[in-house]
């Protein structure tokens, strides 16, 4: 969870729409990561973890797009370690993140001078915007 933690402290810290876009890149890179290794832990939230795995490629897939994107892309960090083995905690923080993505995302789209970067950060807010959905707990 650790990996989490640092990801949303980063996305908090991005500034600028090139920062941004990387940090999320990352950010979707994390939770499709974590959403795919938790499916495999729990039965009942297989497709949950599934869908939001999905919503994590299409939302790295949209960023790869901006004409802003830092060149050569972050460099991937393997298979992240989880402190927990309780997949209701993965989602909560999962979603948590979903959120903190989405909202820098949709900052960045107000900020981008590039209709290339502005489309690209909308459809990824969009799509960490699925995740926060398929991954937080009902009240």
């Amino acid at each position: 969870m650790r990996q989490i933690e640092l990801i949303e402290r980063q996305l908090r810290e991005a500034g600028g729409v090139a920062s941004v876009l990387a940090t999320g890149w990352e950010s979707f890179e994390l939770i499709g990561v974590l959403a795919a290794d938790s499916a495999e832990k729990a039965a009942d939230m297989y497709p949950a973890f599934m869908f939001a795995r999905g919503a994590a490629v299409e939302g790295r897939n949209a960023i790869v797009l901006a004409p802003s994107m830092p060149a050569g892309g972050p460099a991937s960090f393997g298979s992240p370690e989880l402190s927990t083995s309780d997949v209701e905690e993965v989602a909560d923080a999962l979603a948590g993140l979903a959120s903190a993505l989405s909202a820098r995302l949709r900052e960045a789209a107000l900020l981008a001078a590039d209709d290339g970067d502005r489309i690209a950060c909308e459809n990824a807010a969009r799509d960490a915007d699925q995740i926060g959905e398929l991954l937080a707990r009902s009240a």
